[in-house]
């Protein structure tokens, strides 16, 4: 099992971890929290922000899935950071890491629908391995009888 300090950390590195590759026959861009950046010369990193309010304008829906997820890690991170002072409900942490994952999905399902375009969901694929490894094993416990 475990610790606090422990699930926090492995949280918080999911946060380090780019979240979805999309790749095109001559652009490979890495999303991660706090932005995107296309790995070709020259590389340019653009923040949640920018994305947010200058570039997701006319755009379609699952676009808003990327910085959605971001704010539910950011609860999630703040869920398990209270397990420091022993007040995390796992139960919410866990939730919270299983819609980070699926929001990922969308967004990389809304990419690789696109013409030549190939999008990989490693959020979905880190923290639905980060709730099954680290917290399903209490989860069983709390939702189900085990007699």
């Amino acid at each position: 099992m475990a610790s606090a300090r422990q699930r926090l950390l492995l949280v918080l590195m999911v946060g380090i971890l780019p979240w979805s590759l999309i790749q095109t026959s001559t652009v490979t861009t890495l999303y991660f929290p706090f932005g995107f950046l296309n790995v070709e010369t020259p590389t340019r990193v653009v923040t949640i922000y920018d994305y947010l309010f200058i570039y997701t304008q006319g755009l379609p829906q699952y676009v808003y899935a990327w910085p959605l997820g971001v704010g539910l890690w950011l609860l999630a991170l703040g869920s398990a950071a209270l397990g420091l002072v022993d007040r995390e409900d796992r139960r919410v942490t866990a939730g919270l890491l299983a819609l980070v994952g699926l929001t990922q999905l969308q967004f990389a399902l809304g990419w690789g629908s696109l013409p030549r375009r190939t999008a990989i969901p490693v959020a979905t694929i880190t923290t639905l391995t980060l709730v099954w490894w680290v917290y399903w094993p209490h989860l069983k416990g709390a939702f189900f009888d085990t007699r």
